[in-house]
């Protein structure tokens, strides 16, 4: 997953709140670990923009592309 990717919430993460028609643009990708607990305790977040103009963060376990930028 890289920005300018589209991407929708993935099942069984969907909700009545997120249709999984809703195809956002990742925005920003930022991968994490905490210093305390470098071995277990890490990850990447997301940064969608929906077509609504709505910015939210995700879990990258939570999206699928639908469609790659070049």
């Amino acid at each position: 997953m890289k920005v300018g990717d589209l991407v929708r919430w993935k099942p069984p993460f969907d909700t009545h709140e997120w249709s999984e028609n809703k195809v956002g643009i990742v925005v920003a990708i930022n991968h994490w670990v905490d210093s305390g607990a470098p071995d277990r305790n890490f990850g990447t977040d997301v940064q969608i923009l929906w077509p609504s103009g709505e910015v939210r963060d995700f879990y990258e376990d939570e999206l699928e592309i639908v469609g790659e930028s070049r």
